[in-house]
């Protein structure tokens, strides 16, 4: 391997969580170039809907197995997200819930990602978290849907990120109700 190719967070001697960020950086990023290099024009798709699966499945099974009832508000399912990314799928960065908040028929939620072993080492001119951005959107749908919750629109959108030259990850998640007496 040529001094090119190692990040230079992998270099020298790492804590185990920086050891493990760093292999997983590295690995994530190999899988994406054989991918790039099988199917070119499919790499957002592929990485979205993994992250869709991943997010039906973590949230079905931790339900089932824990016998645990969902959470029931926007505020709940957030949470539940943000609990989901830091344990299961991203155990070695920073998650944070930065804003939380209704105004009027919306509530919004920012969850930022310091850290983020999916977009380090990785160099774009937008953000390319697609896998994350899957499994947020998949997650909160299910459980709004769960929890027949009335909305017009749901949007995710991955405002920053790393792989783009910020300092972190953001995902906006935006929840617009109907005005009374209107309907999905």
């Amino acid at each position: 391997m040529s001094k090119q190719e190692t990040l230079h967070w992998w270099t020298g001697k790492l804590k185990e969580r920086d050891l493990m960020r760093a292999f997983f950086s590295k690995t994530w990023n190999k899988i994406g170039s054989r991918i790039a290099v099988m199917f070119p024009d499919r790499v957002r798709d592929l990485y979205y809907s993994a992250g869709r699966l991943a997010g039906l499945e973590a949230q079905r099974e931790y339900f089932k197995v824990g016998k645990q009832k969902p959470p029931g508000d926007f505020k709940g399912i957030v949470e539940f997200i943000k609990m989901a990314l830091e344990t299961l799928i991203i155990p070695f960065g920073d998650v944070k819930i930065t804003k939380l908040y209704k105004l009027w028929l919306d509530e919004e939620a920012i969850i930022e990602i310091k850290d983020n072993p999916y977009a380090s080492g990785y160099q774009a001119d937008e953000p390319s978290c697609f896998f994350l951005k899957g499994f947020i959107e998949a997650v909160m749908e299910y459980l709004a849907d769960f929890n027949r919750l009335e909305y017009e629109k749901m949007l995710i959108v991955e405002e920053t990120c790393m792989s783009a030259g910020a300092p972190s990850c953001t995902f906006k998640i935006t929840l617009s109700h109907p005005a009374r007496g209107q309907e999905r």
